[in-house]
């Protein structure tokens, strides 16, 4: 039975558009779902949070012709994270001197002379991937457009919209968010738990060039990450316990950044805010599956973490790559794209990973963000133990860099066509 696309992706967010993008190069007809209008997706106050993209994943974003669409002349707007720096602390005072630092230099060999990753402020990334979409034929945008009904019968499965209109496939993607419509229609339950936690995101202007140095302090209540962007300008993520972070979001703009600056310090010259400002709360939520009949999960609507290790976003990269490389293996093989079989691959391929690396950002987590002396003490022993085995060093920055583990093609810098 003839249907309109191979497959729906609902959510056009940057996971979905990711999907559409590498699963549109492999030649699938593709329909994007959203509920909002892409000009809406498009606005600056959409969103003011920024991704560290891991050395892999924008290895697939250069094999989507994404990477290009982030460099205007010699503008770029993926700024190079060069080192990390770990560091454990108080607010306001100068931080234990013993650390773990990261340098890219150490791996050049494996990362190709590339820096650890690369910060986008997710509004660019956004502009990049729409672009990309609108280049490709067989990407179909239905937004803005609200799903009310799923049902799968036969080689297909049917998304109605409430204004009563439908759309099929051979398989459906859920990359509808955390708070997943599509999952919970199709009766997947989640395990969550909260982090008790609210990160606190804007971007700041600096006097001094911080030379693609990525710091992460270690603050009783939660991590505070200064994150390269382009030029003189750092995204920051503050953790707070969500009464301190709601009582610093209700500062007028100049105690807000006095409060801002007492814990970023001087060592980059003077600092003020140059973006709004946002709060989301934190917590941990992870799929019971991540497939269903004709259906799979990728993004937030799989798994959702804590912004400690920047792998979120990347961890919903790997997810398309992977669901891509399946695909086109099982239409070379002659396998309907929606077979139980085949999600079955994907969920074998991306889940042991997901959720290895999501229990092990809430272990990191709950070991930093107290301040019990026994743990605080034990924990920056830590640091430095691990900073004097270059080894160790090594296998954290490949696996940060997104170097570990079966990849597949877009993964490595390997385009479709």
């Amino acid at each position: 039975m003839k249907t309109d696309f191979d497959i729906l992706i609902v959510g056009g967010g940057l996971v979905g558009l990711t999907v559409a993008l590498a699963c549109g190069q492999a030649g699938f007809r593709i329909g994007v779902v959203d509920i909002e209008k892409p000009s809406e997706q498009l606005a600056e106050s959409h969103d003011g949070r920024a991704s560290a993209i891991a050395t892999a994943s924008f290895r697939m974003m250069r094999a989507l012709g994404v990477a290009d669409a982030l460099v205007e002349g010699d503008d770029t707007h993926a700024g190079p994270i060069n080192k990390i720096l770990v560091s454990d602390g108080q607010a306001g005072a100068a931080p234990s001197p013993l650390t773990l630092f990261f340098d890219s230099a150490q791996i050049a060999e494996a990362n190709d002379g590339e820096p650890l990753g690369y910060m986008v402020e997710n509004r660019r990334m956004r502009h990049a991937l729409h672009g990309q979409t609108k280049k490709q034929d067989n990407i179909t945008w239905i937004a803005p457009a609200r799903v009310s009904d799923i049902e799968t019968s036969g080689a297909k499965t049917t998304i109605t919209f409430e204004d009563g209109k439908s759309l099929s496939a051979s398989l459906l993607v859920a990359a509808d968010g955390r708070n997943s419509f599509v999952r919970r229609k199709a009766g997947i339950g989640v395990t969550s738990w909260p982090c008790h936690q609210k990160a606190i995101v804007t971007t700041v202007e600096h006097e001094l060039p911080h030379e693609g140095i990525a710091h992460e302090l270690f603050l009783p209540a939660g991590p505070f990450a200064i994150l390269p962007l382009t030029g003189n300008r750092a995204s920051i993520v503050w953790t707070e316990r969500p009464r301190a972070a709601d009582a610093a979001m209700a500062l007028d703009t100049e105690k807000f950044a006095a409060e801002l600056a007492r814990r970023f310090g001087d060592f980059l010259g003077w600092v003020k805010p140059v973006a709004p400002r946002w709060c989301y709360p934190l917590s941990f939520q992870h799929a019971n599956t991540y497939v269903g009949e004709r259906l799979v999960l990728v993004g937030d609507a799989a798994h959702a973490i804590h912004p400690i290790a920047g792998q979120g976003f990347n961890m919903g990269l790997r997810d398309a790559a992977a669901l891509a490389e399946i695909l086109v293996q099982a239409r070379a093989e002659g396998r309907d794209l929606g077979d139980a079989f085949v999600l079955a691959q994907f969920e074998s391929w991306r889940k042991f990973d997901n959720t290895a690396l999501t229990l092990a950002c809430d272990m990191f987590n709950r070991l930093f963000s107290n301040n019990i002396a026994p743990i605080k003490h034990a924990r920056r022993m830590g640091l430095d133990i691990v900073d004097k085995l270059p080894p160790v060093r090594a296998f954290f920055m490949k696996e940060a860099s997104g170097q570990i583990g079966d990849l597949p093609p877009l993964l490595r810098g390997e385009a479709y066509i």
